[in-house]
């Protein structure tokens, strides 16, 4: 998200305020942007007000890449809870937003409220008290009473049905469909009528294939999306091709299919919007019979084998083709064109009003990020919080909670940090501990009053649970790192649905993960590798030396094996201290981990590595021993540091085996496993071979381009910005 929240003492002054659920995979996002853009275009000025409701199901936190773009271009600006808003027009783009309370939502001072009925199904699911706290939701956040929209013949009907009193615009207010005639087939003819199946979204997932559709050997099928057949399909008459959603955009995708074939039904959604942006795009929908009404001659309809046979004639007719399409065409001008929902405004509101003279800048309001971690035999839930807390911008204030005795380091970051002690530190019994925890957590919520809390561990406490459970209106985010061992904690990941995002750091070994995550990809968001230093922010080799003391013309090798706190690796550590700590033209250094507790005995001219975080420190060195937890394996590889990996084979820790042989197999790191002690001289006689490390250092550096060309400390933090600059709607206020 951008930086150009606005708040303040000062009220915000548009003519239009767009209270809408702007995340991907709300189906109609794309339409709301792009009436936000034709208003815009028109002279009217307009802000954002982003809401989180659980009634609309969008990817977590992802703004659609069309109101990200008005955003970033200033188009549009975003309100930032808290904000005191005054405007002509305050626009609430569907009802669903208000079935439950927003939290923090900005005061919006209008002269006209409207709220769009798009999905009148779910309306007339609602009994009448839960239709008349919709109602009442709705004027509370908008300011006063509201005109009720719909969107469609059927929307109208439903409002008929289900409540008739509800005062409502004399015209339905068709939506803008994004302008998508640029797309060009990237074919000029194809030997087969090509039918594509697209969501806008994974938070709309399509079913399966009509039988007929592929035992049709006369037609060519293409999917955009993730399939949900469980049975393998090919070989079939039909040739099927699947794109995954981050490969094309759907216009790209519309540019590869003839037709259209969504299985949408007019009761659940009248206005299927992919349906009318293949439209827009030159592409024909294949309908049921319901649709006729709305798109006419712009669309085939019937049942599936009416449509096969009906798509192969119509291939067969070229005129009928363009005939269909240019229907299509005359449908959007009479009933979707931009110039009409202009005109439905201006009517209301008038001409767009002489912007008054402001300030250029607007104080933005002050927040905080709460980030709380478990404790780890290591730093990597901390370290995985410091990148992300590094990142946010100034208004977001990160404050630190952690079970790390590590917890210090935070303090040198410049952050505010307190310590809990985990129930193991005392042997407190875990059912008190947790009632504890539960009224720490909350009195720190009450008193730091975060909008966002970031959670870094494997469990997320039952005393953690029942905080966050008492304050509904602040939004959570679960870290969760992968590669568990097989079924580990598996009960835990049924606690996600507590959060309001789940983050999961891809691991660049994700291909060997086998453990219990792996099946819940479907509901995280997956970012690239986190780090704490951006390659920017490395020294170069000669400072690194210095800053060690160590000879830059030497071959200088680090150990890093771990805080040995829950596995020994003194036998392994130990025997490459013995053969290397004397060899002439080596340098030696060993990592200790804060919360090591025991101190390592080193002899003369090895040096102690005590400074955080030791990324800073790797152009320093030409090759290291180093157990692969997540951080270290990831920092190594993007740094192309030869590395050879004694994993942590203790069954509480992740799978660092399969790291260890990944890197292995790939040739970009060498194995010993600690059970194998005397492995370690063949390993080590070619981790001082400098043609090996050379090609260990291309091999890492090759794995590195693929998956960490940004860091995924700062997608993360962008979600965060998102979460905090957004009111939240959940459904759990109705209970």
């Amino acid at each position: 998200m951008p930086g150009n929240l606005i708040a303040g003492s000062r009220p915000v002054r548009v003519d239009i305020a767009i209270i809408a659920d702007i995340r991907v995979g709300d189906v109609a996002a794309p339409c709301h942007a792009a009436a936000a853009a034709t208003l815009a275009e028109a002279g009217y000025s307009l802000a954002f007000v982003p809401v989180i409701a659980d009634t609309i199901a969008a990817d977590p936190y992802r703004i659609d890449p069309d109101a990200q773009s008005l955003l970033d271009t200033g188009a549009v600006r975003q309100v930032a809870p808290g904000a005191t808003v005054e405007c002509g027009l305050a626009l609430a783009f569907d009802a669903r937003i208000f079935a439950a309370t927003l939290a923090r939502a900005p005061e919006i001072r209008a002269r006209h409220r409207i709220v769009t009925i798009e999905r009148p199904a779910q309306l007339v699911e609602l009994d009448r008290p839960a239709l008349d706290r919709l109602r009442a939701r709705a004027e509370a956040a908008l300011g006063g009473p509201a005109i009720w929209c719909p969107t469609s013949i059927i929307a109208r009907d439903a409002m008929a049905y289900a409540v008739p009193d509800w005062p409502a615009t004399d015209e339905d207010w068709a939506p803008v469909i994004p302008d998508l005639s640029h797309v060009c087939p990237d074919a000029a003819e194809r030997a087969r009528p090509t039918i594509g199946r697209a969501r806008i979204a994974c938070a709309r997932p399509t079913s399966d294939w009509p039988a007929r559709f592929l035992k049709t050997p006369f037609l060519a099928l293409r999917e955009r999306g993730d399939s949900l057949a469980d049975t393998p399909r090919w070989p079939q008459a039909a040739p099927l091709e699947v794109w995954p959603e981050t490969a094309l955009t759907l216009a790209e995708f519309f540019a590869k299919v003839d037709l259209l074939a969504n299985p949408d039904l007019a009761q659940d959604d009248p206005l299927p919007v992919e349906a009318l942006m293949a439209l827009s795009a030159g592409v024909i929908p294949c309908l049921p019979e319901s649709y006729r009404e709305l798109f006419g001659g712009a669309a085939i309809y019937g049942s599936d084998a009416e449509l096969a046979k009906a798509i192969i004639d119509l291939k067969m007719n070229p005129d009928l083709m363009a005939s269909i399409g240019q229907s299509g065409a005359t449908v959007l001008c009479e009933v979707f064109a931009p110039e009409l929902f202009v005109a439905r405004v201006r009517a209301l509101l008038g001409p767009p009003e002489v912007e008054r003279f402001a300030p250029a800048v607007h104080a933005e309001p002050a927040a905080r990020v709460l980030f709380y971690s478990s404790n780890g035999i290591g730093m990597g839930h901390l370290t995985r919080q410091l990148a992300v807390a590094r990142r946010l911008p100034e208004r977001l204030t990160p404050v630190f909670i952690s079970h790390s005795r590590a917890v210090d380091t935070v303090r040198q970051f410049g952050f505010v940090a307190e310590h809990l002690p985990y129930h193991a530190t005392y042997g407190e019994a875990r059912a008190h501990w947790n009632v504890g925890l539960s009224q720490t957590l909350a009195a720190a919520f009450a008193f730091y009053q975060p909008e966002v809390l970031v959670f870094d561990g494997n469990v997320p406490f039952k005393g953690l649970l029942a905080a966050l459970s008492s304050r509904p209106g602040m939004a959570s985010v679960w870290i969760r790192r992968a590669m568990w061992g097989q079924g580990r904690d598996v009960e835990a990941l049924d606690r996600a649905t507590a959060f309001d995002l789940v983050v999961e750091p891809l691991d660049p070994a994700w291909s060997r993960d086998e453990g219990p995550t792996v099946v819940c990809l479907s509901d995280v968001r997956v970012v690239p590798p986190v780090r704490i230093l951006d390659t920017a922010e490395m020294p170069n080799r000669t400072d690194a030396c210095a800053a060690l003391g160590l000879d830059p013309d030497g071959t200088n090798i680090l150990i890093a094996t771990g805080s040995g706190n829950n596995f020994d690796m003194a036998c392994v550590t130990d025997r490459v201290i013995n053969r290397l700590a004397r060899r002439v033209g080596v340098g030696l250094a060993v990592a200790e981990w804060q919360i090591a507790q025991d101190r390592l005995n080193l002899p003369d001219g090895v040096i102690r590595l005590t400074g955080y975080p030791f990324a800073q420190y790797l152009p320093a060195f030409d090759a290291a021993v180093a157990a692969p937890g997540y951080n270290t394996f990831c920092e190594h590889l993007e740094a192309a540091l030869p590395t050879l990996w004694v994993p942590n084979e203790h069954e509480q820790m992740d799978q660092q085996i399969e790291r260890a042989r990944y890197a292995a197999d790939c040739k970009a790191g060498l194995i010993v496993r600690s059970t194998a002690p005397f492995d370690v001289d063949r390993a080590l006689t070619e981790l001082l071979d400098p043609d090996a490390r050379t090609a260990m250092a291309a091999a890492s550096a090759r794995l590195a381009e693929d998956c960490m060309a940004t860091n995924g400390a700062s997608a993360i933090a962008e979600l965060v910005v998102s979460l905090a600059g957004s009111s939240i709607a959940r459904l759990r206020d109705l209970v």
